[in-house]
Order: C-alpha cells, then sequence, then structure tokens
C-alpha cells in the first residue's frame, strides 16, 4: 500500500512589505490513485466519489472529469507514466479546498518523470502546473492570481522530498531579484488504516474548512497592516490569470 496519511505543518513567512509569519498543524492524504478502488473498499470513513466523513472526488480536481488519473496522464502527454501519486486533502463532511495539490509521476521502474502542482484560488480557479523532469527543483511563472497582496509579476521556485517516511515541499516567490514569500509544507507519515484516519479526522477535524478559515483571517491582517492590494484580474481556464 503506498497511499498513507501525513502530518505536520505548513509555515508562511512573508517578508515584504511588513514581515508576517505563521505556521499551523495539517494533516494531508497521499493517495495512489491506482489504489482509490482498495481504499474505498477497506477505510470504513473514506469514500471514493461518493458521500462519507472523508471523500475523495474525482469532479474536485482538474476539469471535474470521470478520473483524475486520466486527467495527470492527458496533461503530462508522457506515455512512459504509470503510477500517480496525489498529495492532497479530502473532502472532509462535503466541503473541500486544496491551495495546491501535488502529484508525482512515476514510470513502471519507479523513476519519476514529473511532477504537477494543481493550483485553486478562493474565487473558485483553477491550474494545474507540470514541472518537467525528474530533479525535485522547478522554476516556473506565476500564472495564477492567488493573493488579493501579491501581483502576477512573480515567479515560483519549488523543491520537494519524494513521499516516504517524511514529505516536504517548499515554494519560494521571487519578484524582482528578492523572495518576499516563502511556504514549507513538512510531514510524517502516518499508515492509512482505519484507526489512524479515525484519529486523524479527530485532530484535524474539518481540515479543509479551517484551511481556508486560516486565509481568511491573515487577509485581514495583512489588509489592516496596509499592505497594497491587487484586484483580482480575468481568468482564462487552462492559461491562466490575464495580466494586465
Amino acid at each position: 500500500m503506498r497511499s498513507a496519511l501525513y502530518e505536520g505543518t505548513l509555515i508562511h513567512i512573508r517578508r515584504q512589505p511588513v514581515r508576517n509569519v505563521f505556521r499551523y498543524p495539517v494533516s494531508y492524504w497521499l493517495l495512489d490513485l491506482d489504489e482509490l478502488p482498495e481504499l474505498d473498499r477497506r477505510l470504513r470513513l473514506f469514500s471514493v466519489n461518493r458521500p462519507n466523513i472523508a471523500s475523495f472526488r474525482d469532479a474536485d480536481h482538474f476539469d471535474g472529469g470521470p478520473s483524475a488519473k486520466l486527467a495527470v496522464l492527458e496533461l503530462v502527454g508522457d506515455p512512459t507514466v504509470e503510477r500517480v501519486l496525489a498529495l492532497t486533502m479530502p473532502r472532509v463532511a462535503g466541503y473541500v479546498f486544496n491551495p495546491v495539490s501535488f502529484y508525482w509521476c512515476y514510470r513502471a521502474d519507479g523513476s519519476l518523470v514529473c511532477m504537477v502542482a494543481e493550483l485553486n484560488n478562493t474565487f473558485g480557479e483553477r491550474l494545474p502546473e507540470v514541472l518537467r523532469g525528474p530533479a525535485l527543483e522547478y522554476r516556473q511563472p506565476k500564472r495564477l492570481h492567488v493573493s488579493p497582496f501579491f501581483g502576477l509579476d512573480q515567479s515560483y521556485e519549488w523543491a520537494f522530498s519524494e513521499p516516504e517516511n517524511c514529505v516536504w515541499a517548499r515554494i519560494h516567490v521571487r519578484e524582482d531579484g528578492d523572495r518576499p514569500f516563502t511556504a514549507v509544507l513538512h510531514g510524517r507519515r502516518r499508515e492509512l488504516t482505519n484507526a489512524n484516519v479515525a484519529r486523524t479526522l479527530a485532530r484535524y477535524p474539518l481540515m479543509p474548512l479551517q484551511v481556508t478559515a486560516l486565509i481568511h483571517r491573515q487577509a485581514l491582517g495583512l489588509w489592516l497592516k496596509r499592505v497594497p492590494f491587487h484586484h483580482k484580474p480575468a481568468f482564462v481556464p487552462g492559461q491562466g490569470s490575464v495580466r494586465a
């Protein structure tokens, strides 16, 4: 069983134009997308494409097609990809919001082909980005308006581990040669059992809703600190936010 739970922390560090740092505990699910039918049968509190306390729905990812894995394969366009691992938050009590989900794409021999970062903002817009190559370090122009306190003239520096006993992901935002923002996710693996699922749901109740609430709470704090505000630009599905 490659699927697992990860529990850890998410840290946000804003350096400009004011300093703002926060961290909070999080739980994520690592899902081997080929194992979803088995997980649906084996876990009492988790279901696939049907209601439960926790659930994974293909419609919550990519273009809402019949299969998240098929969507990844089509997006990546590499016929050697056979296994896809997704690090995401499932629906909890019917609610879901993932600022970003990560997908590791592997060949049959276990070698990494690429990664996919599926970005979502609180305006209901979604943009998946293919991060090409097995290096686990990538640079990507920013194409999705995420926060009203950052503009679009930025880029991302991504770095990852592979999901083993621990998993981590780091994102630097680059702008004019500086790094005004960094986010770091770190988690420790737990076996995906009925007991661990129940414990995780009790320890991190309504995790996706908590994430949404924290985003808005931090936004209020930045607004009160008079951080410059950027209005949301137009959005083109599959292409991203439109620069003025």
